[in-house]
């Protein structure tokens, strides 16, 4: 199930004081003060995850009128980003309904009315989906095998940053997506779950899914109208993301050229055969005879480990491969404090 993961939002909201956390300025050799900004102001949520805000309009009085939200809503309510919901309306409108005791916001009536009907300008919003392979290895091996043989619409090939997170489009002004192990990130250090929300079960549901996250950024929502939030409906985030996977695509093989065919082993170049005719090798040799072969031909940008399909064709579509595993929102986890789900929209 699609969520949002982040939103950077310029939302009406009364409030008799600019909030803002200080101020930066540079100041010239003379003294005199060549530019200075107002910083967003850090407020914390459940188990100390953050959202950042500061006053974006001034009313004519000097109070505040727009107030900026910057960060992840479902992580600073649920305490997880591991699921969420995809209501981004509702989940805003729950946002501001958590902060307004906290930074003593002063909404008025035409305030809520406005949130509960999406008359807000939104400047960020993060789509992610995971999706359910067999286990972590699987999700690092199919990352591995993307960065050689996927290939995005408008953005190229992607690139590996960060160890294991694979980015299309990484620095691009509009959009941007990156593929990694969700499992993965939760138990690198500066990630970890908080210990009330890391139990076996939350963290046995994580281990095998594989995360796809899509930025989008003011550019690309102006472009499609989605800069305002009530003109995003209830299947805006699936079909967002839909449409951007379709233009990911991947070969179904990763070919080796002949002169590098010539130079390896000839039991590597049996077992590459065998692997580019969809033979499943961790069935057929010995566990480390496979890993032997598989750390041998990782550097030619082959990873035995990913199957290939027996059917020929020059290009699969990621969608097609995963679209029989979307990971769901665990049974277990709804109706507790680990899956928050807004209520009916205000307004």
């Amino acid at each position: 199930m699609p969520m949002i993961d982040w939103v950077k939002a310029r939302i009406p909201c009364r409030h008799a004081e600019p909030i803002n956390g200080g101020r930066i300025m540079r100041v010239n050799p003379d003294g005199s003060i060549e530019w200075e900004t107002e910083t967003r102001r850090e407020v914390r949520g459940s188990y100390d995850t953050a959202l950042h805000v500061k006053t974006h309009g001034v009313a004519v009085d000097g109070s505040g009128a727009i107030l900026e939200i910057d960060g992840n809503p479902v992580k600073w309510l649920q305490g997880h980003n591991l699921w969420g919901t995809d209501d981004l309306i509702g989940l805003v409108c729950e946002t501001m309904e958590r902060l307004v005791p906290l930074l003593g916001l002063e909404p008025s009536d035409s305030d809520r009315k406005a949130w509960g009907e999406g008359a807000f300008e939104l400047q960020r919003v993060d789509v992610t989906d995971s999706y359910e392979l067999r286990n972590r290895a699987d999700c690092l091996a199919w990352i591995r095998s993307a960065e050689h043989s996927a290939h995005m619409r408008h953005r190229g090939k992607g690139q590996i940053t960060k160890g294991n997170t694979l980015y299309f489009g990484k620095c691009s002004r509009r959009w941007s997506l990156k593929i990694y192990s969700k499992g993965q990130e939760i138990v690198a250090p500066g990630h970890e779950l908080p210990e009330a929300i890391a139990t076996p079960a939350v963290l046995a549901w994580a281990d095998n899914k594989l995360r796809f996250e899509a930025v989008l950024r003011k550019m690309w929502l102006t472009d499609r109208g989605l800069d305002v939030a009530a003109n995003w409906g209830d299947n805006t985030p699936s079909e967002l993301l839909t449409d951007l996977l379709q233009g990911l695509h991947m070969s179904d093989t990763h070919t080796l050229p002949a002169d590098v065919l010539e130079g390896l082993p000839p039991r590597l170049v049996a077992a590459y055969h065998l692997w580019k005719e969809g033979h499943d090798l961790r069935a057929m040799f010995p566990r480390p005879t496979f890993y032997r072969y598989r750390s041998q031909l990782l550097p030619h940008g082959v990873d035995i480990a990913i199957k290939q399909p027996r059917e020929k064709s020059n290009v699969v579509p990621l969608v097609r491969v995963l679209e029989a595993k979307p990971a769901t929102i665990p049974d277990w986890a709804r109706g507790t404090p680990l899956y928050f789900e807004p209520r009916r929209r205000f307004g």
